[in-house]
């Protein structure tokens, strides 16, 4: 058995002070013969770049908390609908937001006379900079954001629900989820929509030795960790999801990148106990 293993990024495959992958390179390397690891997260299409160098991987992969589904031009699938997808960088994207990170701003901007937040395209790059813990390259890659445009939440937790109301106020299509640094503002897509369009764009129902995992930390990570047939839940300190399905979920011991690999491990000695 292969797998199509989705996976969110900070906190869950990169540490989440440190953005280190540890020891686990030479882990992907040898699962990734077989696999397709496919990126899910709220990092820009730059980050992703550098990440995939880093590792030398060629998969799809998801930015910005569903966004957008970026295929390199010698992935194979079937001939997309090219009304639906676009060329970038070579790349075949797809887009899932309606939004742009100006249109976000200017939606924002009077709530700010209510709550105390600052929209990412707002912070300057030093604030950032504490706020992310990155610098030079990584920092400058994590501003070019193409769809979205974060919130750093500087007000208290329990004015959080009448900001999120406020928002539904503009428009019943906003949602706001929270993720590792930021809360995160989408038009009706999120990680899991963006996975089963994935999903469907590949033809996945037509591939009878895959199954599907994913891994994540946060709160933004759920709908994607409910799509799967194994969902991996990565330790993070003071954070605590839970999921609607009961079956199939692991919780591991450690924390990235440690637990990443834990997970895997899990699952794959599982299967082979079953196969």
């Amino acid at each position: 058995m292969n797998y199509y293993i989705f996976t969110d990024l900070d906190g869950t495959l990169l540490n989440h002070d440190s953005y280190t992958l540890g020891r686990i390179k030479n882990f992907i390397n040898k699962i990734k013969l077989k696999n397709h690891i496919i990126f899910s997260t709220s990092k820009t299409f730059c980050e992703i770049l550098e990440i995939n160098k880093k590792l030398n991987l060629n998969f799809p992969f998801i930015v910005e908390n569903g966004a957008c589904i970026f295929f390199p031009n010698n992935y194979t699938f079937f001939d997309p609908n090219k009304t639906k997808f676009f060329n970038y960088k070579n790349y075949l994207g797809y887009k899932l937001s309606e939004l742009s990170p100006e249109v976000i701003e200017n939606k924002l901007c009077k709530l700010q006379k209510k709550y105390d937040f600052i929209l990412f395209s707002q912070l300057k790059l030093d604030q950032l900079s504490k706020i992310t813990n990155l610098k030079n390259k990584s920092l400058i890659n994590c501003t070019r954001r193409l769809f979205t445009n974060p919130i750093y939440w500087k007000d208290t937790e329990k004015k959080i629900k009448l900001f999120i109301s406020d928002v539904k106020k503009i428009s019943n299509s906003l949602q706001i989820s929270k993720g590792g640094r930021f809360y995160h503002l989408s038009d009706r897509y999120n990680k899991g929509r963006a996975l089963m369009k994935f999903l469907e764009i590949i033809k996945f129902s037509e591939k009878n030795n895959y199954k599907t995992i994913s891994l994540g930390d946060s709160e933004n990570d759920i709908s994607m960790l409910e799509q799967t047939d194994y969902s991996c839940i990565v330790k993070r300190e003071k954070v605590k999801i839970s999921l609607n399905k009961n079956n199939n979920i692991y919780y591991s011991i450690n924390k990235a990148p440690d637990g990443w690999k834990e997970s895997i491990e899990f699952i794959l000695k599982k299967e082979n106990k079953n196969s």
